[in-house]
């Protein structure tokens, strides 16, 4: 067990800021210490960012065990989920804090401001003198750094992510609903012809962007997206495994219907699911339950295979999740992207903090030659 102290600093509120950290061990060493300024800022938006550097830094140590102590009571019970976030921009700190957090094995603690004056102490010596950080703790910068430079440096190697749906079914032809606890259907025809044209492209891909080659596949374990990884693993002849948190979203009642019937005889239902990711569909399974099971799923990944890449073939419902994942982007931008069957995306992940986006629902190679 390790122990993490943040604290954020306004002067104004919003005004000048900086946040600061401290972090020690049982015994009550210290391991790290560090603070940055952030321009003019709230003073809940310093906190948030503490929390988020702090994360940031132990996602690339040994320190897996970790109690997060806070003099703001606002932190602690809007990350444990307990109290609701009213601001937009606070809302997009609470999701990257809690993406960071899902590498760990981590509680959320309150603590008066007297017992937080090391934390704070570093915030406001980063706000008087400049960001600042320990010289005995200083991680190195990872080999590979994000392509842009205006990017924030990077310590963590990243893990290059392939995100293939899968090729067309019976349902896909029909437009038919088809979720991850219904009929099951297969690849028809030109699904086959799809998933090989797909397996076919990813590798070419790949290597226009100088990323690594794929080392391994996961896949949803429904049979049209096994068989499109088979395809897969024909050309490239790595290891695959299947994930349940890669199937499509579960539709309940409604799987094996048109949604365009739906949408004439459950009007207010449709519009009610697509208006709020914690509604279900009856039976069914949330926009939000989904994502939190793939962004299990990423945040595993990318821990366990830095500097390789990975192919994941999945479904529509997940590859959106993915792409909001890797884009930062609200809620209201859910419903923006479709994936064609067997399109490709490829996402590169520092961690979970960065992700660059190389390519959304490549379909060049669909395209009959």
């Amino acid at each position: 067990m390790i122990y993490v102290y943040c604290d954020g600093a306004s002067r104004g509120n919003p005004g000048p800021a900086s946040y600061g950290v401290h972090i020690e061990d049982a015994a009550g060493g210290t391991i790290a210490d560090f603070g940055e300024v952030l321009g003019n800022q709230t003073n809940n938006y310093a906190e948030y960012q503490g929390v988020i550097a702090a994360l940031r830094f132990l996602t690339a140590s040994e320190h897996r065990v970790v109690t997060i102590r806070l003099d703001s009571k606002l932190v602690v019970e809007q990350l444990s989920g307990r109290w609701k976030v009213k601001s937009p921009e606070i809302r997009e700190l609470v999701f990257e804090a809690s993406q960071l957090l899902g590498a760990f094995d981590a509680s959320l603690e309150w603590i008066p401001r007297e017992q937080n004056s090391i934390a704070d102490a570093n915030a406001n010596s980063a706000l008087d003198d400049g960001a600042f950080h320990t010289e005995d703790d200083a991680l190195p910068l990872s080999a590979v750094q994000p392509r842009s430079i205006r990017a924030p440096r990077q310590h963590l190697e990243p893990t290059t992510i392939v995100v293939i749906r899968h090729g067309s079914t019976a349902s896909t032809t029909a437009n038919l609903i088809s979720g991850g606890d219904g009929e099951d259907p297969e690849l028809n025809e030109t699904g086959v012809d799809e998933a090989i044209r797909a397996a076919k492209a990813v590798t070419p891909l790949l290597a226009f962007f100088n990323l690594p080659p794929v080392s391994s596949i996961i896949h949803s374990p429904m049979r049209r997206t096994t068989q499109t990884a088979d395809a897969l693993l024909e050309v490239v002849g790595v290891e695959s495994a299947s994930d349940e948190r890669l199937r499509e979203i579960a539709f309940g009642d409604w799987d094996g219907k048109s949604m365009t019937d739906m949408e004439l005889e459950s009007t207010a239902e449709v519009a009610k699911w697509r208006s709020s990711t914690t509604q279900k569909s009856p039976g069914g399974e949330s926009v939000l339950e989904l994502q939190g099971r793939v962004l299990a799923l990423i945040t595993q990944v990318v821990s366990e295979n830095q500097g390789k890449t990975v192919a994941l073939v999945t479904h529509m419902m997940p590859s959106r999740a993915i792409a909001k994942l890797a884009q930062q982007s609200a809620e209201s931008t859910y419903w923006n992207i479709n994936f064609a069957p067997c399109g490709i995306s490829i996402y590169r992940f520092f961690g979970t903090g960065l992700v660059e986006t190389f390519a959304i629902n490549s379909c060049a190679h669909l395209i009959q030659g």
